[in-house]
């Protein structure tokens, strides 16, 4: 996989995603039962409540034994533990979990398996269930596993001239990690088949294999025998070995007696063969771990013994003469499988019966460059212009081509490779040349690649989720910055050191305020840089990413011996941005060159944490100013209380005394005399009422009382009594709908009442005043109405009338303090409900305000 290029969601993440949903539990359900991995679930405590159906196809249990503690059943004894560490410790963290385990399956054989698990948390963050899917990764495992044999294997052959104590070390090597018993037999010179190694796990079986061998031999008659493998040069494959088949191949009951309790289940045999001649045969058998041989394992059995055939065969050949000894050496550098000679000029020296087994050719097809005619079209001038060169240049001939394969027609990668053996004067005497078959070694290759780019993969994926999980909390920047640069540390290894730079607009630098990782010497490490200082001020000064990874050649690195001390070898800084305005940058350093996939995933955190440590910011200077405001309300409120409520003493005795002053000195006096008491008397008496409502008005968010339901056709009646007076005097008609039953202060509601029908008798027109009471439901509250046919009110003022102090009309035309609107606008928000109007000039007005509905019972 091309590491740039975006993976989609996995199956483990759509599954997570639908469990996440309230009410996804049912989808996932279905999806759970539709996918090819094995699901589970379990509770907050570890305890598993659910496994699809392919849990219980797989591991051929049953529901009732395995909910609980009881999945750890078909476990691997070797494997459990780990496991079982892992599980806990992701009970105890809430970090996901991930581990690779071996699965036994209904019929006893062990796969290999990744298990993942991810925590899915309520809206409070707690843990309500884990979600988990298990994925076979049985063919990747072997695949890399079978990569790490060869190697392993190719080493212990080419160690040792020794055959025979190199081929008995190769059948211990072979177990248990290809089968449960390893044999290799060699045909010696004299035409007799003897036992050279045998290979279990228990020394005991070894001994009593030897005994076996010496007491029951072969038959030479056995189809299957290992007689029928050397003398056809073909494998034999027993994927299954019945009961009847051990009854046909035993001599008497005792023999059958002990091949029955060896518990034999597979077995494969196949020939050692070198240059097209057949000398012995290697047979892997499984008894314990219950596995079945695929096709897939005897062509890798196959592959290992066409090793070990030519170790043997090279080993022989070492001792005949000067020339052979200076072939096997080409030999041996080569790691040959097909082996060719030829003259100087490239002709063919001598038939090559490996060659011709391996591709098909006969001798008169091969010669000269017809051998090009089984190599694959596109590869044929690159291998030709390759062997012309080194024939031209008298060095090494090395190229990895494919090749037509005789056996099954296929394209088999091979490498071929060739040296020259040069005289006394230096001329090329001839060429020495091998073809080896490296196409499962490739194929292991690609397959150890392909998990690797996975496990890659899910460690970016996993970094990415943690660091959005890490900005969703509740906390200070400074200690999400910390937790992200650990979260970077603990996902990347390959990142040993992360640090977090935030830009600070007052102090005009870039101030370290999270780091993870290795501990940087304070002697180096400084806590602020500006803009343009080193490598991370670059960064801020140029607003672009910085990617070094070749660091210790750098001019800007500051602690150069420190870095090559801690295998430092690589560098990245991302500015984080927001709108296009610095928020900070951040800092690692890397073990190796970073790639195009980290580059990617570490843009894309630097991002999330740009936007999240800005939006943090943000919510917490909200926060802030909201509590800021809320005190400034409070004391507002506390102050129009109390300079309302110290007013009203000094305000009655400044009434009292100047309505005595007039009643004494009324006509005693000139006419300026009465006309200033006046003025003064009916000064006092509006200072009186505009105290009293500021009262009133800041009295309620603070003297409110309980909600309680009330039928609001009895407040109106309430305030309809209050205004008597005025609606007799006015001549006014009031009308008054059916009104609803509502959740509210009684008091408070009488007053909005009292203020608004008011007002409507206030403002009045030439015609005598009638006033609208009604309300209507509008999904989830009521909208009340108070229409009149007063004199209306323009547009331009709708806003206006409900702020405090504010009149359209002098206290000549009609009297007031401003305020009513304004307490009226505050009872209405205290119940959570709105207020307006609609109006046009002489054309009366309509106020309405809403109140949330009495839910009904279900």
């Amino acid at each position: 996989m091309n590491p740039t290029e975006r993976r989609a969601p996995d199956v483990h993440t759509l599954l997570s995603q639908t469990l996440n949903n309230p009410e996804g539990e049912s989808t996932f359900r279905q999806l759970a039962e539709a996918i090819p991995q094995l699901v589970w679930t379990a509770g907050p405590d570890g305890q598993h409540d659910f496994f699809n159906q392919r849990w219980f196809d797989y591991t051929g249990t049953s529901p009732g034994p395995t909910y609980g503690d009881g999945w750890r059943l078909p476990f691997h004894p070797d494997d459990l533990p780990e496991a079982q560490k892992r599980w806990q410790h992701s009970l105890r963290t809430g970090d996901p979990y991930e581990v690779e385990y071996r699965c036994r399956r209904y019929d006893g054989v062990y796969r290999w398996f990744l298990g993942r698990a991810n925590p899915v948390r309520d809206a409070d963050g707690r843990i309500v269930k884990w979600f988990g899917t298990c994925t076979d990764i049985d063919e990747q495992r072997r695949a890399a596993d079978s990569l790490q044999f060869l190697t392993e294997a190719g080493v212990l052959l080419a160690s040792s001239l020794d055959y025979e104590t190199t081929l008995a070390a190769l059948t211990r090597l072979a177990v248990p990690r290809l089968a449960d018993w390893c044999s290799l037999d060699i045909l010696g010179e004299d035409g007799v088949v003897r036992l050279l190694a045998v290979a279990h796990v228990d020394p005991a079986k070894v001994k009593l294999a030897h005994e076996l061998r010496r007491r029951y031999p072969p038959d030479p008659k056995d189809r299957n025998g290992l007689h029928e493998v050397i003398r056809t040069g073909r494998s034999v494959v027993l994927p299954d070995i019945p009961d009847e088949l051990l009854v046909a191949a035993t001599k008497d009951a005792e023999h059958l007696r002990i091949a029955r309790e060896l518990g034999l289940r597979s077995a494969v045999t196949v020939p050692l063969t070198a240059r097209g001649r057949t000398f012995g045969a290697l047979a892997l058998v499984t008894a314990e771990s219950v596995r079945r041989f695929t096709p897939a394992d005897v062509a890798f059995a196959e592959q290992l013994a066409n090793r070990a055939a030519l170790a043997v065969d090279n080993a022989r050949l070492y001792g005949n003469s000067v020339r052979a000894e200076e072939r096997f050496r080409s030999l041996i550098t080569a790691t040959s499988q097909a082996v060719w000679v030829r003259r100087p000029e490239g002709h063919v020296e001598e038939d090559s019966p490996s060659w011709r087994a391996f591709t098909g050719q006969p001798l008169e097809d091969y010669q000269g460059y017809g051998w090009l005619a089984v190599v694959h079209p596109e590869d044929q001038e690159r291998v030709r212009r390759g062997w012309e060169a080194a024939r031209a240049l008298k060095q090494p001939y090395d190229v990895e081509m494919r090749v037509r394969r005789a056996a099954d027609g296929n394209w088999a990668t091979v490498q071929s490779r060739a040296v020259p053996l040069l005289d006394a004067k230096g001329q090329v005497r001839e060429w020495i040349g091998t073809t080896t078959d490296i196409t499962a070694q490739r194929q292991a290759e690609e397959a150890s690649r392909q998990l690797e780019s996975e496990q890659r993969a899910r460690e970016l994926e996993a970094l990415r989720a943690q660091v959005s999980e890490v900005l969703s909390r509740e906390d200070t920047p400074e200690r999400l910055m910390q937790a992200c640069t650990e979260v970077v540390v603990r996902n990347l290894t390959v990142l040993p050191l992360a640090q977090l730079w935030t830009w600070n607009r007052e102090a005009r630098a870039l101030v370290l305020e999270g780091t993870s990782g290795v501990t940087v010497p304070t002697a180096f490490q400084p806590y602020r840089f500006a803009l343009g200082e080193g490598l991370v001020g670059q960064v801020g000064q140029e607003r672009k990413p910085l990617v070094i990874n070749d660091v210790l050649r750098h001019p800007g690195l500051r602690s150069r011996d420190w870095c090559q001390m801690q295998g430092l070898v690589s560098f990245l800084g991302t500015p984080l941005l927001v709108r296009g305005q610095l928020v900070g940058v951040l800092a690692v350093f890397g073990l190796r060159p970073l790639d195009d996939e980290t580059l990617a995933t570490l843009a894309t955190v630097a991002d999330n944490l740009a936007q999240g440590l800005e939006r943090r910011r943000a919510e917490l200077s909200l926060q802030e100013h909201a509590r800021e405001l809320a005190r400034s309300n409070e004391e507002l409120q506390q102050f129009a209380y109390v300079a309302s409520h110290d007013l009203q003493e000094p305000l009655r005795m400044v009434a009292s005394y100047t309505q005595l002053l007039a009643r004494r000195y009324q006509g005693r006096l000139d006419a300026d005399a009465d006309e200033f008491i006046r003025y003064a008397v009916d000064g006092v008496n509006r200072m009186q009422r505009l105290i009293q409502d500021l009262l009133a008005y800041s009295r309620v968010g603070t003297r409110g009382h309980e909600f309680k339901p009330l039928a609001s056709g009895q407040a109106l009646d309430k305030a309809l009594a209050n205004l008597k007076t005025l609606v007799d005097e006015s001549g006014a008609t009031l009308i008054q709908g059916k009104l609803p039953q509502v959740m509210v202060d009684e008091t408070q509601l009488v007053q909005l009442f009292q203020n608004l029908v008011g007002n409507a008798l206030k403002f009045r027109g030439s015609s005598p005043p009638r006033v609208l009471v009604e309300a209507e439901r509008q999904g989830n509250e009521w909208r009340f109405t108070v229409e009149d046919n007063g004199i209306g009110i323009e547009p331009q003022y709708y806003e206006r009338i409900f702020v405090i102090f504010q009149r359209l009309h002098g206290k000549e035309e009609y009297p007031g303090t401003g305020i009513g609107l304004a307490i009226c606008k505050k009872i209405v928000e205290r119940h959570g409900g709105r207020i307006g109007l609609d109006s046009q000039p002489g054309q009366g007005t309509t106020f309405w305000f809403t109140l949330p509905a009495i839910p009904t019972p279900t």
